[in-house]
């Protein structure tokens, strides 16, 4: 009996040691950018915490920070709009083809990011992409142009192809972080039982009002949560955008774009202020997201 015990404690503590080697390889992975700046030095005699200081501070910086902000959140307002209908029909109906439809919706997940920029451009140089340039309303491309025009510090008033343009990051974040809304939306849904819809429909609720007064206030930390993940999906986008809209400095310069542009000129300080800018970001939204309770497919 007691060497089954100590056995068993053995093998718990054999398992035990992978996950904490592994925890503090990432630990360490990420402290790696705190540890270089700490030892970073200008000819001006600036290190450690104020090479960050003034890392975030570089107008450039600012610029791509500012940009990641805004876009994300653009990107979050209309996958939500996109995603709760979504995630709901996919919660309450049994569809045709269900997991053809499963695997569509996750592609975008389990893909490698810049297959989904480089199938953007290619779309939107076919006749159909060319269809949709035309018939995209000033109306919108004005509304997009303002609250861009915030970001970047000037007038956007051109009505440009989405290629390489800046608006063109909403479109390339929205492709890759909407699934992952979706996914944590849908869990929100499903933790919510028909009955209760049922149970509104016979008090003389239609559908549409149960849905609206009663499913949807009951999964509103779920769907707050599904926002938070896309936020944080949409903000990390590097590949889609610099396939779709270019490296442009101070027009498509988000943040992992604007640490690529800054690593290729060797400006490695400005970089790694970005990458700490980033993972404490991450972290935040992480953090945010377990404590709404967020659950569901998190790839």
């Amino acid at each position: 009996m007691i060497r089954r015990n100590l056995n068993n404690r053995l093998f718990a503590a054999l398992l035990g040691s992978v996950l904490i080697v592994f925890l503090a390889a990432v630990a360490i992975l990420l402290m790696s950018n705190v540890v270089y700046l700490a030892g970073a030095e200008t000819p001006e005699g600036e290190s450690g915490w104020e090479l960050f200081v003034a890392g975030v501070k570089d107008a450039e910086n600012r610029f791509a920070i500012r940009l990641s902000l805004v876009t994300a959140t653009i990107t979050v307002v209309i996958a939500l709009m996109v995603g709760i209908p979504a995630a709901y029909v996919l919660s309450r109906y049994r569809l045709p083809g269900g997991k053809f439809i499963d695997t569509v919706l996750d592609l975008p997940i389990v893909l490698p990011p810049p297959v989904m920029g480089v199938s953007l451009l290619i779309f939107f140089h076919t006749y159909l992409g060319q269809a949709v340039d035309q018939a995209t309303p000033q109306w919108a491309v004005d509304i997009m142009n303002r609250l861009l025009s915030f970001a970047v510090g000037h007038e956007i008033e051109d009505r440009l192809p989405w290629t390489y343009t800046t608006r063109g990051i909403v479109l390339a974040q929205f492709f890759v972080a909407c699934p992952f809304g979706v996914r944590a939306i849908k869990a929100a849904f499903d933790t919510i039982g028909r009955r209760h819809e049922d149970v509104a429909r016979t008090l003389g609720c239609t559908q549409r009002q149960a849905f609206t007064r009663v499913v949807l206030p009951m999964a509103r930390s779920g769907i707050l949560a599904g926002a938070i993940m896309t936020w944080a999906r949409a903000i990390a986008e590097f590949g889609p955008i610099l396939f779709f809209c270019g490296a442009t400095r101070w027009k498509t310069e988000v943040m992992p774009v604007g640490m690529y542009l800054h690593y290729s000129i060797g400006d490695v300080e400005n970089a790694v202020a970005l990458v700490l800018v980033m993972v404490i970001t991450s972290t935040v939204t992480l953090l945010t997201f377990k404590k709404l309770g967020g659950q569901g497919y998190l790839w």
